[in-house]
């Protein structure tokens, strides 16, 4: 007996729903199986139209204009194509390290230095004339070079402005200028105001001395302004804690020494601007409290000279040399370990030249092998640095401070 056709349809169409799962929401059920079929081939169709419209349009994160997106839409595909991890990372180098760790070995250094020339002149073990003296002179030498370092600066910057003013090209109004410039000396050169001077603060422009002549000559008052401050107060600064007890005063400068390393600024610019304030003022006030333990006031005014030239101008010196000479900062940072490492080792012993020279090989070795050990254990360090830039992160405007 043939099968009528119409059999055969509905269990094809009844067989198809089973397998379809687009055909197994509830009103597939309340209709036939050729209305269901017909109903999701529609959907089908929908859905694919909507897909071809999504994917003409290219999806932007703008809201200033119309798209075939929602607000909220996220897209799936290119979320993560500019997704960036340490993309300002730069690696760190052993030998580069081990140099940036200078400055805070020069910097522990000069206070131990410090500390155990105090520990001396207290024991009277060494004249507080002779500590000072050998301090003077190396800041006078050291003043002299970086005086050589500023002239240098000058001539160069001199010769900058100098070849580019004549690599200016010549305007046609060049002649008229000149003509007016001729009659008047004073035309084409910029007159010095009170509020808006070419010269530094010490230089006086109408000085028959040249600039670099008077800030020395500024720097020259400054030293003996301070030297007559020192004697003046000096009296004064003895009798400061009298009524202190001394273990007040070990604690005290304990902890203003260490403010002083603590606080201190270890950046690396080259500029001569004076070190942190709080360091400096915590490392006076260290050095003030520990002279009003000694017996003179000789003593204490050649202590509170040392202190302002080892934590005040010493400091100068150091970055300026950094920015110079990296030979030179390598020479300077072996000359104060080695001088700090023996001092340190011979006043806690109270040895002699023995006692110096195993503090110098001892102190050495420990020192390197720790600057080694923390530079290694930084670059160790860096490969658990995970910064992740992406999409998702707020604009950063960019300011442009000159206009081509």
């Amino acid at each position: 007996m043939p099968t009528s056709p119409t059999r055969v349809d509905a269990h094809a169409a009844a067989s198809s729903s089973a397998l379809d799962p687009n055909l197994l929401a509830p009103r597939d059920a309340l209709y036939g199986s050729a209305v269901s079929a017909a109903w999701g081939a529609r959907k089908r169709r929908e859905r694919a139209r909507s897909s071809d419209r999504r994917r003409k349009g290219q999806f932007k994160k703008l809201l200033w204009f119309k798209q075939p997106f929602p607000d909220n839409y996220t897209d799936e595909r290119t979320f993560l194509d500019h997704l960036q991890r340490n993309p300002r990372l730069q690696p760190y180098e052993f030998w580069s390290l081990m140099t940036d760790a200078t400055v805070i070995v020069q910097h522990v250094a000069s206070v131990a230095i410090f500390c155990c020339c105090f520990v001396a002149i207290y024991l009277e073990r060494v004249s507080p004339i002779s500590v000072v003296s050998w301090a003077s002179f190396g800041t006078f030498l050291a003043w002299v070079l970086w005086d050589y370092w500023m002239v240098q600066e000058e001539a160069r910057a001199t010769s900058s402005l100098t070849g580019k003013s004549q690599e200016k090209p010549k305007q046609p109004n060049d002649n008229i200028a000149g003509s007016d410039e001729a009659e008047d000396p004073s035309a084409g050169k910029e007159q010095p105001t009170i509020g808006n001077s070419p010269y530094p603060p010490n230089v006086d422009p109408v000085s028959s001395l040249s600039p670099r002549n008077q800030q020395r000559l500024a720097t020259a008052r400054s030293a003996l302004l301070i030297y007559a401050a020192l004697l003046g107060l000096s009296p004064i600064l003895k009798s400061l804690t009298k009524s202190t007890t001394s273990d007040s005063i070990w604690a005290m400068s304990s902890w203003l020494l260490f403010t002083n390393v603590a606080f201190f600024d270890y950046g690396s610019g080259s500029g001569a601007h004076l070190p942190a304030s709080i360091s400096t003022n915590s490392a006076l006030m260290a050095s003030t409290v520990l002279a009003s333990r000694l017996p003179s006031t000789t003593h204490v005014f050649s202590l509170t000279l040392f202190s302002i030239e080892v934590f005040g101008l010493f400091p100068l010196f150091r970055r300026q040399l950094r920015a110079k000479s990296r030979n030179g900062n390598i020479a300077l940072t072996v000359a104060l370990v080695t001088t700090a490492a023996g001092a340190v080792f011979a006043t806690l012993t109270g040895g002699g030249r023995g006692a110096w020279i195993a503090g110098v090989i001892l102190g050495s070795i420990v020192t390197f092998f720790a600057m080694g050990i923390c530079s290694w254990w930084l670059i160790g360090l860096q490969k658990y640095k995970n910064e992740i830039y992406g999409p998702w992160d707020p604009a950063r405007p960019i300011i442009r401070r000159h206009w081509d």
